[in-house]
């Protein structure tokens, strides 16, 4: 395994724990400790994490883990999830989402619907280009570099231009009192003009995302009809907001 990978699962192993030890990374990674250590010093030089006594913390659990280790992060989850989203969708329908990385895991599967999708996500738009029966419309706008989403006027006057059956929101947060948040703020406003201009709101997020609260808001809680989680979703939270309207599938 070459280092920029170790390097990438550290960051992922942190996403879900929080902090770890050198020995169970080394267990994980199948190097030696030594090796561990040379990478945490680099990890922590460039403060993509804390080295800590015996292993590593996360720098700030409120700063946004980068893209790459997010997608590696909860896979199978992830994976399951997004299956599960696009069964649920029927023919013409037309879709708006971004390109989270549990919306991501939908694709495979999107690409032999019949459906238009509208998309503020260059990864999502790419992804789909060669599928025969998928219209494919991408917003303009800013680029965020770290996700390769638009966002900005410019996305947003797209979006208005278009009436959604389905909006597919990928979330880093939910909390039952704080609502459905993420890290970027503008993000966050270019999902509730989505959610906004659809008749139905999907929530697509793993059980890590439950009972967490990021610092931009998307929406309120009762903004969503429908959140697909996967089979770990704590019961009390699930059951939660079921109370608050929210039709909850566990995969």
């Amino acid at each position: 395994m070459i280092k920029a990978e170790r390097h990438d699962l550290i960051i992922v192993e942190l996403a879900k724990r929080g902090a770890v030890g050198v020995q169970d990374l080394a267990e994980l990674l199948d190097v030696s400790q030594a090796t561990v250590r040379r990478d945490i010093a680099e990890l922590n030089a460039n403060n993509s994490l804390l080295r800590t006594h015996g292993g590593a913390a996360l720098v700030d659990r409120r700063r946004e883990v980068p893209y790459d280790a997010k997608i590696m992060a909860y896979l199978p989850e992830k994976r399951r999830i997004g299956t599960h989203a696009a069964s649920l969708l029927e023919p013409e329908m037309t879709i708006g989402c971004g390109g989270g990385t549990t919306v991501m895991q939908m694709i495979n599967s999107i690409k032999r619907q019949s459906l238009r999708v509208l998309t503020t996500a260059v990864n999502v738009a790419l992804e789909l280009r060669d599928a025969e029966h998928v219209d494919v419309f991408l917003t303009g706008g800013m680029m965020r570099k770290r996700t390769t989403e638009v966002v900005g006027h410019i996305c947003e006057r797209t979006i208005r231009d278009f009436n959604l059956d389905v909006a597919v929101i990928g979330v880093d947060g939910i909390d039952l009192d704080r609502g459905y948040t993420t890290f970027d703020s503008e993000e966050a406003y270019t999902n509730r003009v989505l959610i906004g201009q659809a008749r139905e709101v999907w929530i697509v997020a793993d059980h890590s995302k439950l009972d967490q609260i990021c610092p931009a808001v998307i929406d309120a809680i009762g903004a969503a009809d429908r959140l697909i989680t996967d089979n770990a979703a704590p019961k009390a939270f699930v059951d939660a907001l079921t109370e608050r309207g929210v039709h909850v599938t566990t995969v």
